[in-house]
């Protein structure tokens, strides 16, 4: 079993060039809800469908298909993510979850927390974000001409941040979760490189 997993969601949809750059081999796909039409439009065949299809705007049928009503106490994206964790997946990217509503994208930030939270990891990509959460330890970010880079605490604090590569560089920074100090830097090396010893950090790559 791969331990990759792409999951479309029903937000801004992507371009091909961007889901081509990011796609993993050999993942198993999940579509959610409005998904479908996305995964369509790519030409990529999902290997489960699942949702309320309250925008999609009709119900799918076949086996490989889970329907739920509209009132219900998760989202389709994150009813998404706990399939994929049921499956024991690990790596999870996120296709269609930017743009929209802005509750929408906060719940959708709340599904990384919970890929985190299970030991997995996941990554929400857009054709003009990149959103990702990360527990302490060190991590790279490469060069993307044109996109911003930033950072925020996601837990009450992230200690001793260190940020190298960038045209703002940290030394074991405390960066706390009422602070705007991380946003919008620049990559101006081949990668960003970042670490730090405890909290969550939110990392949001953006097209300026």
């Amino acid at each position: 079993m791969t331990e990759h997993c792409i999951i479309f969601a029903g937000g801004d949809p992507v371009s091909s060039e961007t889901f081509h750059k990011f796609r993993p081999d050999n993942a198993y796909v999940i579509a959610a809800d409005k998904g479908v039409a996305l995964a369509k439009s790519l030409g990529i065949e999902a290997d489960l469908i699942l949702g309320d299809f309250d925008s999609l705007g009709y119900r799918p049928q076949g086996d490989s298909v889970l329907s739920y009503p509209v009132e219900k106490d998760d989202t389709d994206l994150m009813l998404a993510v706990n399939e994929g964790l049921a499956r024991g997946h690990k790596d999870f990217y996120i296709f269609g979850a930017c743009g929209g509503r802005l509750d929408h994208m906060v719940g959708n930030i709340r599904c990384l927390a919970l890929l985190l939270e299970n030991g997995a990891q996941g990554i929400i990509i857009g054709d003009t974000e990149r959103v990702s959460l990360h527990r302490a330890g060190e991590y790279t970010f490469p060069y993307e001409e044109g996109f911003s880079l930033s950072f925020f605490a996601h837990s009450e604090k992230v200690t001793d941040l260190c940020i190298s590569g960038t045209k703002y560089t940290a030394d074991n920074v405390t960066l706390k979760n009422a602070s705007t100090l991380g946003v919008s830097n620049e990559i101006n090396s081949p990668c960003a490189k970042v670490s730090f010893s405890d909290g969550i950090l939110l990392a949001v790559r953006s097209k300026l």
